[in-house]
């Protein structure tokens, strides 16, 4: 029987996809990944059709490349073994919302803004990654280790991630944490107080499917505050955000840059629905990119459950105290508080970014505060090396757990329709990404080049990663051609 016949068999004809289009359209991404197609692109309803298709898969050694959203941007699920493609955006329930203790079970296919809608009417907040799009897979995005805004935690940071149930490469279920036992989900500790789950977070489907995952989630205060602090140099913004920090100020604590800044609040830009996008020219944008200071740190003031008001007033307080031994002034962005109160929730407006040249290739890593100037230097000799205007580099400093690091992205710009233009970029990228990693930035999520770049310096770490994924994968079905982490 032919491949395509065995899949309908599972699946039923109208899930079954092999047109050149199709194909084609899930070949590559706005990355600089090359393209490959899929031999069939195949989309399942549940958990039962996912462990058919492993299973056939794995008895016929036809790859297998899970795909949620398609919004990952950084060719995770280019397909470079061909073979199939599932697709499990049809798998999109949000199967319980539990209100007492806080947390979501919810399957591939559910969206960001599918799920923000459905807390806030529990009075719960899901914590987003800035930048995330609205009709990205939730589970995949927080699997991936993308780092949310908000912190659900300022001691350990945002591990949102607890119990999950996974289609091993053989086709076999597996739960981890309390599943594990067959009770409710609601902990990644299992009956042996397992941290198991670990080894299938950020493996980009190479270690098994996730089928349904329990996330964490968040109280939404009613009362919520924002302010900004303006620098003119990164080396003035770290002692002002580790004494911000230390003191536990804000949930939201974020620094942007000059031209992220200006791309968040230009008005005549909308979030792209593909990408890469359509360029857009902006007097508006190039306006404000010249007003506003190099860098902005935005503080949201979150109420607690209870006594809401005086929380926020202590915080207040706490924040007017360090501001004023550092000679700075917050203001209250009283004109564009709701926009950003907004913003916290949904943070997806800054993928207006994409509007100036059509696609951004990011340079995402770990760091010391301290470091941040250093590492910004590397990228701006990087930039000027190769003629890139290095007013045209996005940039986004994210404080985690008590400013032990942060998490920062500085973004390069480029059309991707420029044969000349892409070529560039991607070797100012590629420069760029070896220096840092040199220098001791830690790129915990290497896509593509980055895993070249981050494994080869880890031998045997890479070696042991490599062994695991035989033995659980021997026969290399499960997305061949990338691995885990």
């Amino acid at each position: 029987m032919s491949m395509k016949n065995a899949l309908i068999g599972i699946l039923g004809k109208e899930n079954i996809f092999d047109d050149e289009i199709i194909l084609k359209k899930y070949s590559s991404d706005q990355s600089l990944e090359a393209p490959n197609m899929p031999d069939q692109v195949v989309f399942a309803s549940s958990v039962e059709q996912v462990q058919e298709v492993v299973k056939y898969a794995n008895q016929n050694k036809i790859p297998v490349v899970p795909f949620s959203s398609g919004l990952n941007l950084h060719g995770a699920a280019i397909p470079k073994k061909g073979g199939i493609l599932l697709n499990l955006s049809k798998m999109n329930r949000i199967i319980d919302i539990d209100e007492d203790s806080w947390f979501v079970v919810i399957e591939p296919g559910v969206t960001f803004s599918q799920l923000q809608d459905a807390l806030e009417k529990k009075g719960l907040r899901a914590m987003i990654p800035f930048g995330a799009h609205p009709d990205r897979s939730a589970l995949t995005s927080w699997v991936e280790r993308d780092q949310a805004l908000a912190a659900a935690s300022f001691e350990y940071g945002n591990d949102l991630l607890m119990d999950t149930e996974i289609v091993l490469p053989d086709g076999e279920l597996f739960k981890t944490g309390l599943w594990s036992a067959g009770g409710k989900p609601g902990s990644h500790m299992g009956p042996v107080r397992s941290m198991f789950y670990r080894f299938w977070t950020a493996a980009q489907g190479t270690m098994g499917i996730i089928t349904k995952a329990c996330f964490k989630v968040e109280h939404l205060p009613a009362d919520r505050r924002v302010y900004a602090l303006q620098f003119e140099s990164f080396k003035d913004v770290i002692e002002p955000l580790k004494m911000i920090q230390y003191s536990e100020i804000g949930l939201e604590c974020f620094l942007l840059n000059h031209f992220n800044m200006a791309a968040l609040f230009s008005m005549n830009w909308q979030v792209p629905r593909t990408f890469p996008a359509p360029k857009v020219a902006s007097n508006e944008f190039e306006s404000l990119r010249s007003r506003v200071p190099l860098w902005t740190l935005i503080i949201c003031l979150n109420g607690a459950p209870e006594l809401g008001a005086g929380k926020i007033a202590y915080q207040e307080d706490a924040l007017q105290k360090i501001s004023s031994k550092m000679s700075l002034i917050p203001y209250s962005v009283t004109d564009k508080e709701d926009f950003l109160l907004n913003e916290m929730l949904r943070p997806w407006k800054i993928l207006k970014k994409f509007c100036f040249r059509g696609s951004v290739q990011n340079l995402s890593f770990k760091a010391p505060l301290k470091r941040v100037p250093e590492f910004q230097k590397i990228i701006t000799e990087a930039a000027k090396k190769f003629a890139y205007p290095v007013d045209d580099i996005g940039g986004y400093v994210l404080p985690i757990e008590r400013c032990r690091a942060v998490h920062c992205e500085f973004d390069f710009h480029c059309n991707l329709d420029n044969p000349e233009e892409k070529d560039r970029i991607k070797k100012m990228w590629l420069e760029a990404s070896e220096k840092l990693i040199e220098a001791g930035a830690f790129f915990d999520q290497p896509y593509g080049a980055w895993a070249d770049l981050m494994y080869s310096r880890t031998g045997e770490y890479t070696r042991i990663l490599k062994e695991l994924k035989k033995e659980l994968d021997p026969n290399n079905i499960l997305n061949p051609g990338h691995l885990c982490f």
